[in-house]
């Protein structure tokens, strides 16, 4: 048997499409079997489960996965829908095989992807509720269109697509977008979207591109969106607007938020009920009221048994259901397992030479306010340094200079040679930059392996497709990140709490977690921010231990900055002293503590100075 380059026996990409053929096989086979109930009444609420599931867990990558709030997506099912009808009208009428209806279908997603593309490049590269607001106005505009176009029907809508949707159809689609959904969240590609979701900033700095992640999986649910449309177009009698209103935005919404945000079998199953449930509340009423009749009850009974009260009662079972499980269905949880990789890999070696940063009188104001000036540093390989200065003395802000949080009004700041004007975070990673952060930004809704994980996206080189075909190589790639990651656990001495959720983990783990996520990012350059903060004097020494470990073991470049003098004093080969923005020293450690500036401004007049490291 053949092995790839990282050791991964050959054979996986045959058995990760298995399970998709053996369920389509099935589902081809039921079918066929059931032709006579097709048109019934109950397939066909059957059918329009399925497509609804097709609709919810598509609107799950974006709402539960990535985080992002769209109120629009009836838009993207109206255009799938409006464009397979309308290819099917013409080319269709006669179609034994299938074929055109399935590429009409695809082609109708196709067009909502393109619609997705164009809707989210704009708003996901904003802050806050733009998407909401856009896609709320998408929905509407395409809505607004299809009722005032006579060639789409106009409000009276569009008839004449043939009844091609059955169950096989319907299933087939769901099974794919569940198993796509799946393959996707398994992958580095997969977590790098939850971690946009659990924390933007500090996605970047683990070099994620959240704008390209967040469009990417916007146009992905666009194109399974447009897919639900275009199975609805080829179910219902007439293509009519009112069927993709602002209502139906946010019934798909509810969906995900009942099955439990970020689940995809959550959505499913939320889906399946909900779309059941009032088709299932209208016939208890009128089999009640049907009864009440026959027992001879009065007229006014009978009226107010027959009344609509579906909406009501379905109301009530949502309320209810959010109030007594405010997390949905399913939390975060699937039905099916997690896949763990695994495999006799070993990490690749580095990159031959060393990142440096390098700022050159970097300044950076504010409004009338200069935060930092004049900043130069000059970070030599396998060094440390640390920033001190009073509280508000702009340190922080070096290091989101230095991290491309923010950019500096003039000066230069260079990592790797390459000067960094320009380049978000996420590409200043790329270079070999890590960071962790004054208030711990961990991804807490994740395991602590996963967050270690997220952090090794940029190393990693296989496509969104691949990684969905589970090739050879994807494979094997996932169980080399799986086992760097498992590595630096066990250097931060968190390996037993690998599977716990971030959040759960006392202050001190987390802090060492937050340097695990950051050295798996591979630098050369690793930049700690106050990484001593609410710790005890045993923690501090400890941490003095694992500093110096860190830099010996992986050969980074560390700058430090911390409040803790015996701590900078113990570490520290050179010391950069910050006041209101500015340098007032720099030096080794005897010289600063030397310095009348430093003995003013930070440690105090009668400070005594400490022993050089």
């Amino acid at each position: 048997m053949s092995r790839g380059r990282f050791g991964i026996a050959g054979g996986a990409s045959l058995r990760s499409v298995a399970p998709l053929v053996a369920t389509l096989v099935l589902l081809w086979l039921a079918g066929r079997l059931l032709p006579a109930h097709e048109s019934s009444y109950f397939m066909g609420i059957l059918l329009q489960c399925g497509i609804f599931a097709v609709a919810a867990v598509s609107l799950n990558l974006v709402l539960g996965v990535t985080g992002q709030f769209s109120i629009g997506h009836a838009g993207f099912m109206a255009v799938g829908g409006y464009t397979a009808a309308l290819l099917t009208i013409r080319l269709g009428q006669d179609d034994p095989t299938g074929l055109i209806f399935l590429l009409a279908t695809l082609a109708g997603g196709a067009m909502a992807a393109l619609a997705g593309w164009l809707v989210g490049v704009p708003s996901l590269r904003l802050k806050g509720d733009y998407l909401a607001i856009v896609t709320l106005g998408f929905g509407e505009i395409i809505r607004s269109l299809v009722e005032n176009s006579d060639a789409l029907g106009g409000a009276t809508g569009l008839s004449g697509a043939p009844a091609r949707t059955d169950f096989f159809w319907v299933f087939a689609w769901l099974a794919v977008v569940v198993l796509f959904c799946r393959r996707l969240l398994d992958s580095t590609h997969g977590r790098a979207l939850l971690a946009v979701r659990e924390d933007e900033v500090a996605a970047e700095a683990m070099g994620v591109d959240t704008t390209g992640y967040k469009v990417r999986a916007f146009v992905m649910s666009a194109f399974f969106t447009g897919v639900a449309g275009a199975l609805l177009g080829h179910l219902l009698p007439a293509l009519n607007p009112q069927s993709f209103t602002y209502v139906r935005s946010v019934e798909l919404v509810t969906m995900v938020v009942l099955g439990g945000m970020g689940s995809t079998s959550g959505a499913l199953l939320a889906a399946l009920a909900l779309t059941a449930l009032p088709y299932g509340l209208k016939e208890l009423q009128s089999g009640v009221a049907d009864h009440a009749e026959s027992a001879g009850w009065g007229e006014t009974t009978l009226a107010l048994l027959r009344r609509d009260y579906k909406n009501v009662v379905y109301s009530l079972i949502l309320v209810s259901t959010m109030l007594l499980r405010p997390q949905g269905l399913l939390g975060r949880r699937e039905l099916w397992g997690r896949r763990r990789p695994d495999g006799d890999v070993q990490p690749q070696a580095g990159a031959a030479g060393e990142s440096l940063l390098d700022a050159d009188a970097a300044t950076i104001k504010f409004g009338g306010l200069t935060a930092v000036k004049s900043f130069s540093l000059q970070l030599r390989p396998r060094e440390l340094v640390a920033i001190i200065g009073p509280n508000g003395a702009g340190k922080t802000t070096v290091f989101n200079l230095l991290t491309g949080v923010y950019q500096p009004t003039s000066g230069s700041i260079r990592v790797a040679g390459r000067d960094t004007r320009g380049l978000v975070p996420s590409q200043i990673a790329a270079l070999g930059v890590a960071r962790t952060f004054q208030n711990i930004r961990l991804f807490k809704e994740l395991t602590v392996l996963d967050n270690v994980r997220i952090a090794c996206h940029h190393l990693a080189r296989t496509s969104v497709t691949a990684a969905l075909r589970q090739g050879e190589l994807a494979q094997a790639e996932e169980a080399w990140i799986l086992e760097r990651s498992l590595e630096l656990l066990q250097v931060m001495g968190l390996l037993h709490r690998r599977d716990e959720l971030a959040r759960n983990l006392p202050y001190g783990e987390q802090r060492r977690l937050e340097m695990a996520r950051a050295l798996a990012t591979g630098p050369k350059a690793l930049l700690l921010d106050e990484p001593a903060a609410g710790m005890n004097a045993r923690e501090k020494v400890d941490l003095m231990a694992l500093i110096r470990q860190l830099r010996d073991r992986f050969g980074v470049a560390i700058l430090l900055i911390e409040h803790d003098m015996k701590l900078v004093m113990g570490v520290s080969e050179r010391i950069v002293v910050l006041d209101h923005g500015e340098t007032i020293s720099q030096g080794t450690p005897r010289e600063v503590q030397q310095d009348p500036r430093v003995i003013a401004a930070y440690l105090g007049a009668e400070a005594a100075p400490a022993t050089e490291s």
